[in-house]
């Protein structure tokens, strides 16, 4: 272990925990429900609402007689440029479909056409089987999936993970609470954190989810797979963080630019979409998309789309306006490497959701198939949790780690948002890309000297996630997906693999 802060186990409150989850998301909170109904008991560790709240398309299964998990498992592969783990995307689809069922049995109330699901369509899916609940999807699974933890008085505490401690195993974690720190003694950890995409200086992602945690285990010793695939969605709304559902397009939606022509088939996957857009934007054009084919079809906007109306017309746009959109940095498909049922390289720590890789998106996530992931892995974790927890006992040793490091961070956030947006970004160049690795191997040197505090141990973190982000899309000497070369704009077959990089491989 390489621990940040400065602490000493054995004078801190301890508690116990038989499974410790660390996030609140589909992924976390489906874990902690199958785990207690298995008969465990697992604690939440949450430090707040964080991407699934703010979901807006859907969750994506073939549930319909017409469509099949193999088309769907197709569609994953095309838009994934065939990188995509193929064992555990067969899991993706074919179990997803199964998943539906268990939603439903927590209370999720999906739209429905009759008796039968009301679904769509959105980029790269051959059929419509896309699920909804109008256009606030994520908030419908977060608050039933969150009412069902505290029907089954799983124990939610407030706080925000800052140290794994242990040797070669978990023996347990340090959380703040408020301005101090706790430490909970356990053999089992699922890290649910969420994904690093917020170190974007345009981004979609609330400000609480800044992809700490991903840090966190990399320096537990936990080991990183295919960082340099960041997946940025083609419509936010310009100025802020407020991303414009792919569902809106689903529906006829047009993209536009300053003359009104359109110049984009909106329902190809998001990479080719919010490159065309980003390639208008660097020519100093502008872009909208425009609602006004789903009026002229007779669509009622606000009530198919509740949530878009009220927060474009809050800002002062009508939707039966042009709306102006950029692509901005939405969900990082890279991250801690996971098998199928969420075991990390590190004995005693699982893993699921956007932490994680579990290979399912390839080089580009299919839209709305986070949202399954989430669910199917969470659920397949907690079962591999139910076997393995009779194996993992934390050691009842005192951990302790001592810093001398007095100096302030070598940068800000901001900064280094900045930086990750202009040399990072959509399109990549070696030039560019090997001056940000020298800068951020700076920052690195000099953050290691920092005051152990708890904004500089975020900002460390931050900093060695988007270390190894610039390390492998360096090496990456291709473009395929989300990751766009101007200096090797084609595919090539020797890099059809994925990028696997540890901390001694950084030399971290």
């Amino acid at each position: 272990m390489r621990y940040f802060l400065e602490f000493d186990t054995s004078l801190l409150p301890e508690e116990s925990a038989q499974i410790v989850i660390c996030g609140s998301g589909i992924g976390g909170l489906t874990c902690a429900i199958v785990l207690k109904e298995l008969g465990l008991s697992p604690v939440l560790l949450t430090r707040g609402i964080g991407n699934t709240y703010y979901s807006q398309g859907g969750i994506a299964a073939a549930v319909h007689p017409a469509d099949s998990p193999y088309a769907h498992f197709l569609d994953t592969l095309r838009a994934g440029r065939y990188l995509n783990d193929e064992k555990n995307t067969e899991i993706l689809v074919s179990d997803g479909v199964l998943r539906i069922a268990d939603l439903e049995r927590w209370g999720v109330k999906f739209d429905r056409e009759g008796d039968s699901y009301a679904t769509t369509t959105e980029g790269g899916h051959s059929f419509p089987r896309v699920l909804k609940v109008k256009d606030y999807t994520g908030r419908e699974i977060y608050t039933k999936l969150l009412r069902r933890v505290r029907e089954l008085e799983i124990p939610i505490v407030e706080g925000e993970l800052q140290e794994i401690v242990g040797g070669d195993e978990v023996s347990g974690l340090i959380y703040r609470k408020g301005k101090s720190l706790c430490f909970v003694r356990t053999g089992a950890i699922v890290l649910a954190t969420g994904g690093a995409a917020s170190m974007f200086r345009h981004t979609s992602n609330p400000s609480t989810v800044r992809g700490d945690g991903i840090g966190i285990a990399f320096r537990a010793g936990t080991t990183l797979r295919n960082p340099e695939f960041v997946q940025f969605h083609p419509t936010v709304l310009r100025g802020t963080n407020l991303l414009i559902s792919e569902a809106v397009r689903g529906e006829g939606a047009h993209l536009i630019d300053g003359s009104g022509r359109r110049f984009v088939d909106e329902l190809q996957p998001r990479d080719v979409v919010a490159r065309a857009i980003f390639n208008v934007l660097k020519h100093g054009g502008e872009v909208f998309l425009d609602l006004r084919p789903l009026i002229e079809k007779g669509m009622d906007i606000s009530r198919r789309f509740p949530t878009i109306a009220s927060f474009l017309r809050e800002r002062g746009f009508d939707p039966a306006d042009p709306i102006p959109v950029v692509p901005a940095a939405h969900y990082y498909i890279g991250g801690v490497e996971v098998d199928s049922f969420g075991r990390t390289a590190l004995r005693g720590l699982y893993a699921v959701g956007e932490c994680t890789c579990t290979g399912v998106h390839g080089a580009n996530r299919l839209a709305s198939n986070s949202l399954l992931e989430g669910v199917v892995f969470g659920y397949r974790t907690a079962y591999r949790l139910y076997i393995d927890h009779k194996f993992l006992k934390p050691s009842r040793a005192g951990f302790r780690n001592r810093r001398d490091g007095k100096g302030g961070p070598p940068c800000s956030f901001e900064e280094l948002r900045s930086l990750m947006w202009e040399k990072v970004g959509l399109e990549r160049n070696g030039e560019e890309l090997t001056k940000a690795k020298h800068l951020i191997r700076k920052w690195i040197e000099r953050g290691r000297r920092m005051e152990p505090t708890f904004e500089n141990r975020q900002l460390y973190d931050l900093l060695l996630i988007a270390y190894a982000t610039v390390e492998g899309a360096i090496s990456r000497k291709e473009s395929r997906g989300v990751h766009y070369r101007s200096d090797f704009p084609q595919e090539r077959d020797v890099f059809r693999r994925d990028t696997l990089l540890s901390r001694d491989y950084l030399d971290l």
